[in-house]
């Protein structure tokens, strides 16, 4: 019998192993089926930030499953063009645009959480995407401050101001799922990010708040937690914030490390339908940075003081610093 269940375990260890070599995912997400056919219909999801990029992905992968759309960024032109995507899935009057800017007033804010919960005849919403924001890409110490508050205000106070102002209607309709986009950042230090990762985390920490605070009232949030994306891969340039403000990237390529817009949109969705708490969609060797933060920060910390210094080097050279076998085997320093 004991040979058996040493046999047993052996085998199960082994099965995760395995798993987790392969995975784009944390295991628990991973271990979740997939949304069965039907599961969006009638559902209303507002997705912010849903002009480009991943939000694209969100809209048409909602869309497909036949959900209402609520579509919010700061151009009318560009939400218009998702909205003509979308349309190939659902009826023109299933995809409401709604323009809004994440960095405005808080009266602008609140009313446009009354236009997108009365979008659909008194459906409500019943998903709130937290998807609007910019990554950033400059060494702490060549980030100006006005830059470092700007990123702050877009990835961190925007969301908690929307997620405020539709607050008092998800506890009114008695449902309602933040699903927040913040970033694997959030969970492993990000070199050459610091003001982002900290507007990350703050995301995190405000967000499982406002879960354990609303469980009672089927209020709650998915606090979704991507690593590197395959973007720009339409040819459409990245906006992220440099040292000194905004500035373009070029297409980032399909490279093996990054999972792609429309993998990470699925996995987002799954996570949501099955309201976890929170998720990490990355490959290796994010993901398993992500495992070691959790369980041996110290070890992690060891490999970042080790890649962190390069990657500040890396992107100074104009290079994408994605590369972590080159950074590892970077062993200059700052002259």
């Amino acid at each position: 019998m004991l040979l058996l269940l040493a046999g047993a375990t052996a085998a199960w260890a082994a099965w995760t192993l395995v798993r987790f070599i392969r995975a784009d995912a944390d295991l628990t997400l991973l271990a979740k089926r997939a949304p069965p056919p039907g599961a969006w219909q009638g559902k209303v999801v507002w997705i912010v930030g849903a002009s480009q990029g991943l939000g694209e992905a969100l809209a048409r992968y909602w869309a497909a499953g036949g959900t209402r759309l609520v579509l919010s960024s700061r151009s009318l032109e560009k939400l218009q063009a998702v909205k003509e995507v979308c349309c190939q899935y659902v009826p023109e009057d299933h995809v409401v645009l709604l323009p809004v800017d994440l960095v405005g007033n808080s009266d602008a804010l609140e009313e446009a959480a009354e236009a997108a919960f009365a979008a659909f005849e008194g459906a409500g919403v019943d998903y709130l995407v937290h998807n609007a924001g910019a990554s950033q890409h400059a060494a702490v110490e060549d980030t100006s401050t006005d830059v470092a508050a700007a990123l702050l205000r877009l990835n961190l106070q925007g969301p908690l101001a929307l997620a405020r102002a539709a607050l008092p209607l998800m506890v009114q309709q008695r449902r309602g799922q933040h699903v927040v986009v913040a970033s694997m950042s959030a969970v492993v230090p990000s070199p050459a990010q610091a003001a982002y990762a900290a507007a990350k985390s703050g995301l995190r920490g405000y967000f499982a708040s406002l879960s354990s605070e609303l469980s009672d009232r089927n209020v709650g949030a998915t606090v979704c937690c991507p690593g590197p994306l395959a973007t720009g891969l339409d040819g459409k340039t990245r906006i992220v914030y440099g040292s000194s403000g905004l500035i373009s990237q070029p297409n980032t390529g399909m490279s093996k490390k990054k999972v792609s817009a429309e993998r990470c949109a699925e996995l987002i969705a799954r996570a949501a339908y099955h309201r976890l708490d929170e998720c990490w969609i990355a490959n290796h060797p994010v993901l398993l940075l992500g495992y070691l933060m959790q369980y041996a920060p110290w070890l992690g910390m060891l490999v970042l003081k080790k890649v962190g210094p390069a990657r500040a080097r890396a992107l100074r050279a104009g290079k994408s610093g994605y590369d972590i076998s080159a950074l590892m085997q970077d062993q200059g320093g700052d002259s």
